[in-house]
């Protein structure tokens, strides 16, 4: 029950509430690093007035800022203000304070057995100070020695080693005991000073209230409102789980099954709720940068000034002259540089479609008996509002929801780079003929039930297409030709050194099905006029017919075979170019 308090005079009445308790969550939509939550509030108000609406009990990563009320049931109920606030109560100090008592007395006994140490340190360092002096008194005596005066020196420097050597045990021994000690008494002032803040920020707790003021028009109403607010330190992310067949020759199909991980460490648990994944990203801003006018001029130095040196400076500068370190002496003191400092701030408006709720089951895509999430689009982002409600606590573990599962048609071609690997890479070109955009996220990728690889797929427009890597194919064999070279040198007065490079792959398909396979090969590309690159076989652009292949150049100066190999073919990539460079020259090769 709400806690009323009814004030006398112009004051409003004021009715308390706990968000947890008495306003349940109705909607998340979950953004890419927040989320946006709405809560319901019913109350039933007896009288007609205004009354201050109380609420306490938010998240500390609540944006104040971003609170919206909405609802009411038209002219009986008006929202006047909202307000948000922080207040401090302050709390009795709890009355056991024993914990801290042993800790005050553990550093006591620490700090007395300390000093003790410390005394008997002091102590041994006597003793080593007498026995010096006794050696130093015994060395410096004058006259011959007797038999008597060896024998006694003798027994003496015995003792003398014996004792250094106890002292010096002696001393380590105590040495380690005050380190040890005083490390637990740095131990246990940090402890002390660790529950002295605890219990400093127990006796002060700090209250985050919404205030809202309404008026009631007319006595015995029920009020619905509805508080929506942002709340960061939460957030989701794709994930998909991608399962290829080739079962099926005329129809190669490829079966994602789309998934949303929510993480929530907004110290807000949302139980029973309705979810929203939205693809809409607020950190990015809303209003485009602006383009500031490019002006050129004439370049001028920067102006640099000298503070004028006192008369020891002076001095000191025409010291430095007449030592030839002029250089060291003539420095700018001081320099004076212009510049700016631009911040740009996006704003964003979140607004929350209240229809999240009005979902059609039997319009829903049933596939495997999966619940799909239904695809809302805006002009700028997409939201995923999964049809079941969920508890999510802020545990910060991941949360996994279904999006929904997409059937959807590959095309398979092979790679096949040589230089690089003797292997054929398969690959399915997939188009996205969803309603649902791809976040980029993590894929974990099966092909005909057996698990291939773990890969990822980037963002991807309805209607594009992307890429799924489904690993090697050994029954696609790669033979990789060595090199040859021929060297020679031509021209009878500019020497020229000419080279020539051929080498060859041989690619056969033992698969009872035919494949379309790309082959790649560099061909090297002068960054210099006199160094000539002239490629002999194959012929650009002059297709195979009978082989059905086509060799073209792409972009990064590469060839490209596309070649259609029939069931047990297999086909020869020939490659031939030559080289010609400056004999007095050097040349080496380095990939971009």
């Amino acid at each position: 029950m709400a806690d009323t308090t009814t004030t006398t005079g112009v004051k409003p009445s004021v009715v308390r509430f706990n968000v947890d308790q008495q306003c349940p969550i109705q909607y998340v939509t979950v953004y890419n690093d927040r989320a946006e939550v709405t809560r319901s509030l019913q109350h039933h108000f007896d009288a007609e007035g205004t009354y201050d609406l109380v609420f306490n009990g938010f998240s500390t990563f609540v944006d104040e800022t971003s609170l919206h009320v909405s609802g009411g049931t038209g002219k009986s109920c008006t929202i006047l203000e909202v307000s948000y606030q922080i207040r401090y109560e302050d709390v009795a100090p709890p009355s056991d304070l024993t914990p801290l008592d042993n800790l005050q007395s553990q550093l006591e006994n620490v700090q007395t057995s300390v000093e003790m140490h410390k005394r008997e340190l002091t102590r041994l360092e006597k003793q080593r100070v007498w026995l010096d002096g006794r050696s130093v008194k015994l060395m410096n005596q004058d006259g011959p020695c007797t038999t008597n005066d060896l024998d006694n020196m003798q027994q003496f420097l015995e003792f003398y080693r014996k004792m250094l050597l106890k002292l010096d045990d002696e001393t380590a021994r105590e040495k380690d005991e005050i380190k040890k000690l005083s490390d637990r008494e740095n131990t246990l002032k940090a402890q002390i000073n660790q529950h002295g803040a605890e219990a400093q920020v127990n006796r002060r707790k700090t209250c985050r209230e919404v205030t809202i003021t309404v008026h009631i028009a007319r006595a015995k109403i029920d009020v619905t409102l509805e508080i929506s607010y942002l709340i960061s330190n939460c957030s989701w992310s794709a994930s998909y789980d991608v399962r290829v067949s080739s079962a099926d020759v005329n129809r190669q199909r490829t079966q994602l099954t789309y998934y949303g991980i929510i993480v929530n460490k907004s110290q807000e648990n949302w139980q029973d709720a309705s979810f929203s994944l939205s693809t809409a990203t607020p950190s990015l801003g809303g209003v485009p940068p602006k383009l500031h006018t490019l002006k050129i001029d004439y370049y001028k130095p920067p102006v640099i000034y000298h503070r004028q040196r006192s008369q020891s400076e002076a001095n000191e500068l025409e010291s430095c002259y007449a030592l030839g370190k002029a250089e060291m002496a003539i420095r700018p003191q001081m320099k004076r540089s212009k510049g700016a400092f631009r911040s740009f701030r996006g704003k964003l408006s979140l607004a929350y479609d209240p229809t999240i709720e009005d979902y059609d089951e039997e319009s829903a895509e049933t596939t495997v008996n999966v619940l799909a999430s239904k695809t809302e689009a805006s002009m700028s982002s997409t939201s995923f509002v999964i049809p079941r409600r969920s508890t999510i606590d802020s545990d910060g573990k991941p949360h996994k929801v279904t999006i929904g599962v997409l059937d959807l048609t590959s095309t398979f071609t092979y790679m096949v780079v040589p230089k690089m690997s003797l292997h054929a890479y398969l690959k399915a070109s997939t188009v996205n003929t969803s309603d649902k955009q791809l976040l980029t996220g993590p894929a974990s990728i099966f092909m005909d039930n057996n698990f291939v690889t773990h890969s990822s797929i980037d963002n991807v427009c309805v209607g594009d297409t992307f890429d799924l890597p489904l690993g090697t194919d050994a029954s696609v064999k790669v033979e990789y030709k060595p090199v040859k070279k021929m060297t020679d040198t031509q021209g009878l007065i500019s020497k020229v050194h000419h080279e020539t490079i051929r080498h060859e792959t041989h690619i056969v398909n033992t698969k009872s099905t035919e494949i379309t396979v790309f082959v790649y090969e560099q061909v090297p590309l002068s960054s210099d006029e006199k160094i000539k690159v002239k490629l002999l076989s194959p012929e650009l652009r002059q297709k195979d017919n009978a082989r059905n292949c086509t060799v073209t150049m792409n972009d990064r100066n590469n060839l490209e075979w596309k070649c259609i190999l029939p069931a047990h073919g297999e086909y020869r990539f020939p490659l031939e170019y030559t080289l010609e460079w400056p004999k007095e020259k050097r040349v080496e090769f380095k990939e971009e």
